[in-house]
């Protein structure tokens, strides 16, 4: 009788712990889908599966779903419909055209949390107003796009005291653009810089640019949009033909081959949205959790593209950049 009640207690117990992690299993079980709009937005889905690792998420007891629009925004909504209808436990957007997207989609479907990485200035760029209408509940990252404005000309002059004029790419479409195109205005007249706005939407105008005459005083500042920033590569090649810098928004932008560029990074923007990530899926909450600030800021510059066009970085702008990069493709 006592071995029976031995072999009672020890299967019990096995039973028990058996029970308890397939339990564990189900709650930890989580399916995550992803919206980008183009290839370079990767780095952040990279910097968000780092940042969920590092906080010790078991990343191996997810499934992450992505839906690439490759830059094309007609496809973009395509892309969104496949994902909502997927039904994942959280949605993840990479950007404002993703966020607007995710929204208008799932305004008619069940209310999924949603983090947005990399968001310009949510408050007044009527994304997060979007949500709140529709009742789905939102958070994420700022990119600071807006608010740097300012800070990226006076760096770009600095690193480059003879370039005095500033060719602003510009797309009109975007809110977060023209937003930053007045923060231009404001800082030209403050400072005495002077600039000419140039609207870029479509190849013409990329073809446009390519045919105007730079002078050896003028550099280029590209405001947030997400065709000019699917653009960077003619971009770049129009700075080096003309040889002309250029003052770019992501270090991402840097590494292939933009002179310069402030703000924070795709990768320290995902990493930096895990926590937000984490937070929905353990809370499930049904609100809506307040957007967080960058937590990092840095100039990046690069040597080789500079030296592509003759010129040299200030000994001042140069002390500036937190990393240098010396190459490009």
């Amino acid at each position: 009788m006592g071995q029976y009640s031995s072999f009672i207690y020890v299967f019990c117990i096995i039973f028990l712990l058996s029970g308890c992690s397939i339990s564990r299993e189900e709650q930890t079980a989580v399916h995550i889908g992803i919206l980008v709009a183009g290839d370079t937005r990767l780095e952040k889905v990279e910097g968000m599966k780092k940042g969920l690792n590092d906080l010790g998420m078991d990343t191996r007891s997810v499934t992450f779903s992505i839906y690439n629009a490759k830059n094309d925004m007609v496809e973009l909504k395509k892309q969104a419909e496949r994902l909502i209808e997927q039904g994942p436990d959280i949605v993840v957007g990479t950007g404002v055209a993703e966020g607007l997207a995710i929204a208008e989609t799932m305004e008619q479907r069940a209310k999924r949390p949603v983090v947005l990485i990399g968001i310009t200035s949510p408050g007044v760029s009527d994304i997060q107003s979007a949500y709140q209408a529709k009742g789905i509940p939102v958070t994420g990252v700022e990119n600071g796009y807006i608010e740097l404005t300012a800070k990226r000309m006076e760096l770009l002059q600095l690193l480059f005291p003879d370039r005095e004029q500033f060719v602003v790419l510009h797309d009109p479409g975007v809110k977060a653009s023209e937003l930053a195109l007045e923060r231009v205005e404001e800082t030209t007249a403050r400072c005495g810089y002077s600039f000419e706005a140039v609207s870029i939407r479509s190849e013409a105008d990329i073809k446009q640019l390519s045919q105007r005459h730079f002078t050896g005083h003028e550099a280029i500042l590209t405001l947030p949009s997400h065709y000019i920033e699917s653009q960077n590569r003619a971009i770049q090649q129009l700075s080096t033909q003309k040889r002309v810098p250029i003052m770019g928004l992501t270090e991402t932008e840097v590494k292939k081959g933009y002179t310069a560029s402030y703000g924070v990074s795709y990768e320290n923007q995902g990493y930096q949205a895990s926590r937000l990530v984490l937070r929905m899926v353990n809370e499930k909450s049904s609100k809506t959790v307040p957007f967080e600030l960058p937590d990092t800021v840095s100039l990046k510059i690069n040597i080789a593209a500079a030296e592509n066009i003759d010129i040299s970085f200030s000994r001042i702008g140069l002390s500036y950049g937190e990393d240098i990069f010396a190459g490009g493709e």
